[in-house]
């Protein structure tokens, strides 16, 4: 019989029915996965925009018999609620209600999670007792509430053991961002060490990274201009773009309600991308299209003369906005007022098939091609002539922000219509797999008819009726046009009759002759200060957003590619401080540390620095602190390594205060913080 069962578990490796090779297999096999690196988010300059950061999810002992257990449930309790959002003596019951049951250990939730590397060193440096720590990796978005609609948001899915992504460009790109999982893979033998040459290790491959087109600067006067406006006149919606005129780069965008995906606060409020997803009756900012049109089929003079008022469509008399009219004016006249009877009677001329043509070679009624899967078409509503005429004037028909800036960039490009872009994508090696670039979608008019039309609309501010005011700047030539729509109601099937129920925007760009950005602004039904709506328009959120990007983009870009040549730094060791400053282009930004007249070192040295760059220099006197006003993130960071002090960094943008004057001598003990904010220039 041994011989038997011998032979047999010779032949057939099994033992009733299972397979022992297999066994052995389970039993002396290990495989562990290796988890990828979730790829970055940045912004044009390449500052972290969302990243994973180390966290930590906190367990409590409660088992007595365990050597480290909770032994005072109050303090334990009190120590918890400094770090976790949650009332100590909610903690503390739950604690004591645990040991009661005899139950290991307990978790707090989603408050007990993500702690982060500083307060787990709090609590580890506490008496109290019984707190474990578990790593977890999370998603970190350093600014908070800023582009959020864009950039979403990823969190812990317990199902898939990482991070995924919920909205957003965290949601879009989820698969290239998350990478690929490696293996490790090897034998051991009994006693538990690896069998040699028995390993098999598979490298992970961390996820690729997304760089916006955003500017961090205009992004911040944007999302200032916006909690302004949320604030003053309590709407329920707003919207914000501004793009670059020439490429169709979105330089910033956002919206409210908003969210902050670092704190969560304002989730649930609206997960629409309103750039992209919300689709809206614009009113009269549609009307630059018609007049587009009606220029390049020769139906448009500007001196004709017409008369405004009203006309008969269908059975239903339309007015203009003042239902009087303004009697016999000219079409100059009539564009200037916003005359919706021109815009129909623009449209008669031009024939109602043609100019739903002209309106889809704009875009109007199909995606932009963007990475949102998501993106709405907005709809051309054209089944009888009052549909027609009304959507003439921007009402009845539907668009999106995005459509509304991708068909403008037509009319400042000489007929040629530019793609919208936000983004490039690059892989774990640094390889370039994806690159938004300035792309043409068509050639909607002639080159002469954008140049007619940009003139005629150079005349919707400023011009010679004086029309919106309010939108004009002292120091900038800016143009656009204003729109005011009836809102839809979902519970009549008609449009809102209340005092204000209106969606105000404006559509602008500046400046006039050499456009370099399109702002779009838009606010729907505010419930404070109501009558500015209708008053003033967008205006107070536009005209200092435009202004503060203006500036900026001066400073940034225009004067450096301009007159001013890169600064040769060379080695002014040794050399008087005054000679050095007098020699400098004026346009570099000298930080002085220390009171002495001769300089002893600076940074950097033997190099090349653009205008507006700046220049560290030690002197022999007593070491004093610099003033750190102007200077960026990273600019900061290196003046205090260069000083040899610590310093701690609230915000972001640039400096605009520092908690010890400059001028104060620096000691072994000397620490700074300083706030940043963004680089308005109106400061």
């Amino acid at each position: 019989m041994i011989i038997g069962q011998f032979t047999k578990l010779m032949i057939f490796q099994t033992i009733d029915d299972e397979d022992l090779i297999a066994r052995g297999q389970d039993k002396y096999a290990v495989s562990a996965i290796n988890e990828p690196e979730r790829g970055e988010i940045v912004d044009r300059e390449g500052n972290i925009l969302a990243a994973d950061m180390e966290a930590y999810r906190i367990a409590i002992i409660t088992d007595e018999n365990y050597p480290n257990h909770v032994s005072n449930p109050k303090e334990t309790a009190a120590l918890l609620a400094e770090v976790v959002d949650m009332d100590k003596a909610e903690i503390q019951k739950q604690i004591e209600e645990n040991i009661e049951k005899g139950q290991f250990q307990m978790e707090l939730g989603q408050a007990g999670r993500n702690v982060s590397y500083n307060d787990k060193k709090f609590l580890e440096e506490s008496e109290a007792t019984g707190i474990v720590f578990e790593p977890e990796t999370r998603r970190f978005y350093p600014n908070g509430q800023f582009a959020s609609h864009l950039i979403g948001f990823a969190e812990l899915n317990d199902d898939i053991g990482g991070l995924d992504g919920q909205l957003g460009f965290e949601r879009i790109y989820n698969d290239l961002l998350q990478g690929e999982p490696g293996s490790v893979d090897y034998s051991q033998d009994v006693w538990g060490y690896i069998v040699p040459n028995s390993d098999n290790v598979k490298p992970p491959v961390n996820g690729h990274d997304i760089k916006l087109t955003i500017d961090p600067n205009i992004q911040l006067y944007l999302e200032d201009t916006l909690s302004d406006m949320e604030e003053h006149f309590e709407p329920e919606e707003l919207i914000a773009v501004v793009a670059d005129a020439d490429t169709g780069e979105i330089l910033a965008s956002g919206q409210r309600p908003t969210f902050n995906p670092e704190t969560r606060e304002g989730f649930g409020n609206s997960w629409l991308n309103m750039l992209y997803e919300y689709s809206f009756e614009p009113g009269s900012t549609f009307k630059v299209f018609g007049l587009a049109a009606a220029i390049e089929e020769g139906a448009y003079d500007p001196d004709t003369v017409y008369t405004s008022g009203s006309m008969d469509v269908m059975g239903s008399t339309i007015y203009d906005w003042e239902t009087e009219g303004w009697g016999d004016i000219t079409y100059n006249e009539g564009m200037q007022y916003s005359s919706n009877v021109l815009m129909m009677i623009l449209q008669d001329k031009v024939g109602a098939d043609k100019m739903l043509q002209y309106y889809k070679d704009f875009g109007f009624g199909e995606t932009t091609g963007s990475e949102f899967p998501t993106e709405v078409t907005g709809q051309m509503a054209w089944d009888n002539e009052l549909q027609q005429k009304t959507t003439s004037f921007g009402q009845t028909s539907t668009v999106t922000p995005i459509q509304l800036i991708q068909g403008m960039t037509a009319l400042l490009n000489e007929g040629e219509m530019k793609k919208p872009y936000v983004d490039e994508i690059t892989d774990d090696s640094g390889k370039v797999v994806y690159d938004g670039k300035e792309e043409t979608v068509r050639q909607v008019i002639s080159p002469e008819a954008a140049e007619k039309t940009v003139s005629e609309m150079n005349t919707l501010i400023d011009g010679s009726l004086d029309h919106n005011p309010q939108y004009k700047s002292d120091e900038y030539e800016v143009t656009g046009k204003s729109g005011t729509a009836q809102i839809y109601d979902p519970d009549t099937g008609g449009y809102m009759d209340g005092d204000y129920q209106f969606f105000t925007s404006f559509l602008g760009y500046a400046p006039k002759e050499d456009p370099e950005v399109i702002v779009y602004y838009g606010i729907k039904l505010a419930s404070e200060n109501k009558s500015e709506t209708w008053d003033n328009g967008v205006a107070r959120g536009f005209n200092p957003l435009m202004e503060r990007t203006l500036k900026y983009l001066e400073v940034s870009e225009a004067d450096v590619s301009g007159d001013h040549n890169v600064v040769e730094i060379g080695d002014y060791r040794g050399q008087k401080l005054d000679a050095l400053t007098g020699e400098l282009n004026d346009t570099i930004d000298v930080k002085i540390v220390g009171n002495g007249t001769e300089i002893t070192e600076h940074f950097p040295q033997d190099d090349t620095l653009l205008p507006y760059d700046s220049l560290f220099v030690k002197t022999d006197g007593e070491p004093t602190l610099p003033d750190f006003k102007g200077l960026s993130k990273r600019e900061a960071l290196m003046l205090a390594d260069f000083i040899g002090i610590n310093i701690t960094v609230e915000g972001e943008g640039y400096v605009n205060s520092q908690s010890q004057n400059a001028g104060t001598a620096i000691t072994e003990e000397t620490a700074v913080e300083i706030t940043l904010s963004s680089n308005d220039p109106n400061d």
